[in-house]
């Protein structure tokens, strides 16, 4: 119209090729890692254990923290088989002629199931990668020891435990002896994995020991009026714990691990002893210890589950063992009816099934 057609400008197409242009450019962008759009250093990259193989769930164990990947959650369920120990034997059984017959080895403990439960959230934010946190708890709750002696096995018309100090006024010919030991643990734990294949972790812990020994005429047992001496000891600890994890070989089948925890805690104790009319109470608390070793292997049923056996090691310093207190304190010396302290330990297996998604 005004001889000026060839230069007009056309809006419509211009703004589609400035949106085709925008899209490019984000497509280039968005193809890049996320530190390297940022204008930042690329994350370290972790080479698979097999070349090609692509990471499964458990490989992600061994990234260190810089390695950046979503969160992963993990659950482990198993068992526990362990024996509790306790410090060196003492007298514990006597003839008429006060002839000492059996000390506290004869109440040997057997090995006992209990249950290990774990759950944990691996990654907690792609902004701190790295970082995990733990609930773990454990449980053996049984009777441990079951033992019976009959002066029929002797020289002997009656036989005179030695419980706390005193000796049966009217002694029996045969007496059972009970040992029951419940352990409780739970802990909460935060982790990092500062470079490939080990982990840190520190957190809370708790522990709880609660025991009791019992000598009892082997004949009211069958009675509903059961006769003898009974004892309680009871330990609640609480404090804090630090530790770590190494993967010690791995093939991308399957792993050998160590993992060690020491954890600060503060033992309230609590403990009784009755025999017939005289009986009495004691209370306390104490700075104590306690180490949790672990050494074991697992290997993947496929990229999410695994079976896994470990043997496991618990030894908990200044701690009060129901059988142990009666060597230790008296019915008859009240200097003595104070909280003894001892070492026990725990050795035995945890097993289970893993699962990680």
């Amino acid at each position: 119209m005004d001889g000026m057609t060839g230069n007009h400008l056309d809006l419509p197409k211009s703004l589609v090729a400035i949106f085709r242009c925008s899209l490019a450019l984000f497509a280039i962008v968005g193809s890049l890692p996320p530190a390297v759009a940022n204008g930042d250093e690329a994350p370290l990259e972790f080479a698979a254990p097999d070349g090609d193989r692509p990471l499964n769930n458990f490989d992600k164990f061994d990234l260190p923290g810089q390695h950046r990947f979503e969160p992963i959650f993990g659950v482990d369920i198993g068992g526990l088989a362990l024996k509790r120990s306790g410090p060196d034997a003492f007298p514990l059984l006597y003839t008429d002629s006060a002839e000492l017959v059996a000390t506290s080895d004869a109440i040997d403990p057997e090995m006992k199931l209990g249950t290990r439960i774990s759950v944990s959230l691996f990654n907690l934010t792609r902004y701190a990668p790295g970082f995990d946190c733990d609930l773990v708890f454990l449980s053996v709750d049984d009777n441990v020891a079951e033992t019976r002696f009959d002066a029929g096995n002797y020289t002997t018309t009656n036989l005179n435990p030695l419980f706390y100090g005193g000796l049966p006024a009217d002694p029996d010919p045969s007496y059972t002896m009970f040992l029951n030991s419940d352990l409780d643990s739970a802990e909460w734990m935060l982790g990092y994995r500062p470079i490939q294949r080990i982990r840190l972790t520190a957190g809370l812990r708790w522990f709880r020991l609660s025991e009791n020994f019992d000598v009892l005429d082997t004949a009211s047992l069958a009675t509903t009026t059961k006769s003898g001496f009974y004892s309680h000891a009871s330990n609640k600890a609480f404090g804090f714990q630090l530790g770590g994890e190494a993967t010690l070989w791995t093939n991308g089948r399957s792993r050998l691990y160590a993992r060690g925890k020491y954890a600060a805690l503060n033992n309230e104790v609590r403990g009784s002893a009755v025999a017939q009319n005289t009986s009495f109470t004691y209370e306390g608390d104490k700075d104590t210890s306690l180490f949790d070793v672990e050494l074991g292997g697992s290997i993947w049923l496929c990229s999410w589950a695994s079976l896994q056996v470990a043997y496991q090691g618990l030894w908990l310093e200044d701690a009060v063992g129901a059988l142990e207190q009666s060597s230790s304190q008296s019915f008859f010396d009240s200097a003595t009816q104070t909280p003894a302290y001892h070492e026990l330990n725990w050795n035995g297996l945890n097993f289970g099934f893993s699962m990680v998604w």
